[in-house]
């Protein structure tokens, strides 16, 4: 799974920068900004997929339909939000080859 690797890449990091004399509020700013977003996403995910699934809360469990519609909702919200993640890291490997491209033709 593709999520172990990410994390333990930024374990590796946060570890990488809590070695150097300086303390690195750049990390710590970029570390909220993530949890910031992901949190946003979750609020945004469980709002959005209770309003489409479920249409009259008067039951402390979820019907079957409404499961099954959560499953898929969250399912489906989840999967558009990988492959966005996905474009936009493409995107910024990219810009940042494309930046030390020109960096490394200006030192000419």
């Amino acid at each position: 799974d593709g999520d172990g690797d990410n994390r333990s890449a930024r374990v590796h990091v946060v570890g990488a920068a809590a070695t150097t004399r300086a303390p690195s509020r750049t990390m710590d700013r970029a570390q909220q900004n993530e949890l910031e977003a992901i949190t946003d996403m979750f609020n945004k995910m469980t709002e959005q997929c209770f309003r489409k699934c479920v249409a009259v809360y008067k039951e402390p469990d979820l019907s079957v339909g409404e499961a099954t519609c959560v499953d898929r909702c969250v399912h489906k919200y989840m999967t558009v939000h990988g492959k966005v993640q996905e474009i936009l890291g493409q995107q910024a490997q990219q810009a940042q080859q494309q930046a030390q491209m020109q960096m490394g033709a200006g030192m000419r």
